[in-house]
Formats: structure tokens, C-alpha cells, sequence
């Protein structure tokens, strides 16, 4: 009994500490300008990458919608080629949406969702 309410404790931790991890764009709306770097990291979390340019700091994150599949059989759907044609489907269907923190001295003074470049699809 003890093991499984181990076991219970340690999976409970360990999906919470994944969530403090990653990163969540609806948290954008309260970065604002003013904030210095520490403050967006413990907002956001870490950034995917950093640059520096122009004297200015970017930091960029990325968000991909998840695609999580009931593991019951909606409408009766074979567990075959059909399934999988749906499932490559609907992948296609979510994409990565990535954003850009801009600090200068230190100081946040724009954030925004970087566009996808054209040439790059």
C-alpha cells in the first residue's frame, strides 16, 4: 500500500513539475513593458533561444497545440490504416506558434507572436 501511494506522490510531482516547465502563451498578456529578464523567465520559463541584435535581447518560446488521441474507439473507427490516415490528419491541422519577448537594457519594451516566414513553408 505504501508503494502505490509512493508511487501516486511521485507521478502527482512529477506532472506538476513538468507543467512549471513549459511554456504557456496565454501568460503573455501579463508580461508587460517595464519587466527585466528574470521576471519573463519566471513568468514564461526559459526561452527556447536567445539572440542579441541592435542592442537589443530577443527571447523566443514556441507553443505546438497537442494532439492527444482518446485511446477508446470513437465511431467505431478500425484500429488500422483508416485510424492512422486520421491521426496524420489531424496532426496536420495544429501548428507551431512561436513568440518573441524584446528587452532592451535589460527591460521589456515589446513581445509579440513572431509571423512564419513564407519562404521557409
Amino acid at each position: 500500500m505504501k508503494s502505490i501511494k509512493l508511487l501516486a506522490t511521485v507521478t502527482v510531482l512529477s506532472l506538476l513539475a513538468g507543467c512549471a516547465t513549459t511554456f504557456r502563451p496565454w501568460l503573455l498578456s501579463d508580461v508587460h513593458e517595464g519587466m527585466d529578464k528574470v521576471q519573463v523567465v519566471q513568468l514564461l520559463g526559459t526561452p527556447d533561444s536567445t539572440e542579441t541584435k541592435n542592442g537589443a535581447e530577443y527571447l523566443h518560446y514556441s507553443f505546438r497545440e497537442d494532439l492527444t488521441l482518446p485511446f477508446s474507439n470513437p465511431g467505431g473507427i478500425e484500429f488500422s490504416a483508416e485510424r492512422e490516415i486520421m491521426r496524420e490528419d489531424m496532426e496536420r491541422r495544429f501548428k507551431d506558434y512561436r513568440y518573441v519577448v524584446i528587452l532592451v537594457d535589460g527591460k521589456v519594451v515589446n513581445y509579440k507572436e513572431e509571423l512564419p516566414d513564407p519562404s521557409q513553408e
